[in-house]
């Protein structure tokens, strides 16, 4: 699915370890923002994705 695109692949891998380190510390409010932003990261990439394959 990424093998053509480095950039979208280094966005995911860092989406998805900042949801982690968010899912951890939920409780306060770093916590909160790195899982919001892990989550836009993510979002931002499988749109971008799906941009790239069907237009």
């Amino acid at each position: 699915m990424f093998f053509h695109n480095t950039t979208l692949l280094v966005i995911f891998v860092l989406g998805v370890i900042a949801t982690f380190f968010g899912f951890g510390l939920r409780d306060r409010n770093p916590g909160i923002i790195l899982l919001s932003l892990g989550f836009l990261a993510i979002l931002f990439v499988v749109v971008r994705k799906a941009i790239d394959i069907t237009g």
